[in-house]
């Protein structure tokens, strides 16, 4: 089963699908507003954000061409997104803990829809629960990895913040709420809204996982 058609399908997937692609742009956006990128550096940073899980995510499972070559609507939606956000900076230039908040909300935001629409994807796409949670974390995180490479930052996923794992939490939680047959809204939003959760309370108390060397200090937040 392919990835939903803007054009001819509708539902709590498809809206999470849209919403995360919406939200990682934007958090492209800022992020290349942060790095000091020029226009077009920050357009092509938008749709790659946008995108990158994803097309990752239908190269290993072979669901070729990928999802927005077949349907161009995930570009257009990034796209408009990356030239609104600049004009709205243009206009308004925001203030550092403005432009973080707005930051780390879209990425929590993008990060819960895409695991949501990956995890689902590939159990359409017929691959067992083990590999369909891996990827939805691949979905989820992969935007965000290009984003911080781009713009010479150490991947949010490597930095010992609750943030894989938070996909993997939701994930998880999507696969099991799929085998309970739960209406779709209540399986699309409950796991988006727990990486959101999750996501909000590992930044709002510097929650950070164990160091691999058994540090105990934590880096600092992005």
């Amino acid at each position: 089963m392919q990835f939903p058609d803007l054009t001819t399908s509708s539902g709590a997937l498809l809206m999470a699908a849209v919403l995360g692609t919406i939200a990682f742009a934007t958090s492209g956006v800022v992020a290349a507003a942060a790095a000091k990128m020029d226009l077009l550096g920050a357009v092509v940073l938008a749709v790659a954000v946008a995108v990158g899980g994803g097309t990752l995510r239908d190269i290993l499972i072979g669901n070729l061409p990928v999802t927005w070559v077949k349907h161009s609507w995930p570009l257009i939606v990034a796209l408009g997104t990356a030239l609104v956000g600049l004009v709205a900076l243009r206009v308004r230039p925001g203030h550092d803990p403005t432009e973080r908040l707005w930051y780390l909300a879209t990425d929590a935001v993008g990060l819960g829809a895409f695991v949501v629409v990956g995890t689902s994807v590939a159990i359409q796409h017929g691959t067992s629960l083990f590999v369909a949670v891996f990827m939805g974390v691949i979905s989820g995180v992969g935007g965000g990895v290009v984003r911080d490479l781009f713009t010479d930052r150490m991947p949010i996923l490597f930095t010992g913040q609750v943030y894989g794992s938070a996909a993997i939490i939701g994930a998880i939680a999507f696969v099991l709420l799929d085998r309970m047959k739960v209406v779709e809204p209540v399986k699309v939003w409950v796991p988006l809204a727990l990486v959101v959760v999750l996501r909000a309370l590992a930044v709002r108390y510097n929650l950070y996982l164990p160091r691999a060397g058994g540090n105990s200090e934590t880096g600092e937040g992005s």
